[in-house]
């Protein structure tokens, strides 16, 4: 009885069973039909496959633009896209190089009388501060660093040239000029470097006016040495003779100092026998010496010596020689009467 009970709760179970797979078959039946209708109502659309010709290599992506990966495009000042020709400012950069280069080399030779030199370049790199690309060089007074020199070019395809004093002291040379890069040349290069160095070189001659003005007073302090030193030497040597030579009252130079001259007499035992004249003219120190009777017109002399260079011992000597003649002829006159 049992094992009938079981027979028939198997056979329902399996009944059950097979109604249940039979109604999901019918119902996938439906589902495909249905998109297969949905499928002949909207054609798929057309998907067209290209191969680039030289491009990329098998198994290489494609670089990204600038829209690919997000990035904004360049826009003009009226919002279109900005379409330039320019290359990168490193080609840019390495494209003038030659002609800044011989056009330091020019401004070194010019600037070399005033002991300045503009000192080699360093490697050029980007100033993220100006989005500029260039090198810095170091401007040079008497082998000293004292102010740096920043060429760059901008993302305008502008050349700049920008000086800075490394002391506060020195910021009056302070400078920053620029150049367009197009079609740029030593000559062009050297005219922004000069004026770009106007400041110092206007500083350094007013420095060196003011030097030689300094320096022509000391000279002619040293020149009066001189001849102070030239007139000792000279009566030291005419002693033996009875002869000297001494300044007119005043004894000092006339009206213009810097004219160095001085006048004195000349004496042979308390005698005013000639007059003399020590003036400098130029370069040259002139030594006159004129008689009181015009007939002996021809006892007068008249030298001149260079000034550079010139010696007590090489004045002391014109000196004398200009005025022995007038002294002899005194002693020759008065030794006979």
């Amino acid at each position: 009885m049992l094992i009938a009970f079981l027979l028939i709760l198997s056979g329902a179970l399996i009944g059950a069973g097979l109604s249940i797979l039979l109604r999901d078959i019918a119902k996938g039946r439906r589902s495909a039909f249905l998109l297969s209708g949905e499928a002949r109502g909207k054609p798929l659309p057309d998907i067209e496959i290209t191969i680039a010709q030289g491009g990329a290599g098998v198994g290489e992506l494609p670089i990204p633009t600038a829209v690919a990966v997000g990035m904004p495009e360049p826009h003009s000042a009226k919002g279109e896209p900005a379409h330039t020709s320019r290359p990168p400012l490193e080609q840019q950069w390495i494209a003038i190089e030659p002609a800044i280069e011989a056009a330091v080399k020019r401004i070194n030779s010019l600037l070399a009388p005033q002991r300045l030199s503009i000192g080699a370049a360093d490697a050029a790199a980007w100033s993220y501060k100006n989005r500029s690309y260039g090198t810095y060089r170091r401007l040079l007074q008497d082998c000293e660093s004292i102010a740096w020199l920043r060429l760059e070019l901008s993302a305008e395809g502008r050349l700049n040239a920008d000086l800075k004093a490394h002391s506060d002291a020195r910021a009056g040379i302070n400078a920053s000029l620029g150049e367009m890069a197009d079609g740029l040349d030593a000559t062009r290069v050297g005219k922004l470097l000069l004026n770009c160095l106007r400041p110092l070189r206007s500083s350094l001659a007013r420095q060196a006016g003011r030097a030689h003005a300094s320096g022509s007073e000391r000279g002619g302090q040293d020149v009066d040495g001189v001849i102070g030193s030239a007139l000792k030497a000279t009566n030291g040597a005419l002693l033996q003779a009875g002869a000297q030579i001494v300044p007119l009252a005043p004894a000092a130079w006339e009206a213009a100092p810097r004219q160095h001259r001085l006048t004195l007499r000349v004496e042979v035992n308390g005698n005013d026998v000639a007059h003399m004249h020590i003036e400098r003219l130029g370069h040259a120190m002139e030594v006159a010496v004129g008689v009181h009777d015009a007939s002996l017109v021809a006892l007068g002399r008249r030298r001149s010596l260079p000034v550079e260079g010139m010696t007590v011992h090489a004045l002391a000597e014109l000196i004398a020689g200009c005025a022995w003649p007038a002294i002899a002829r005194f002693k020759q006159v008065r030794g006979s009467a």
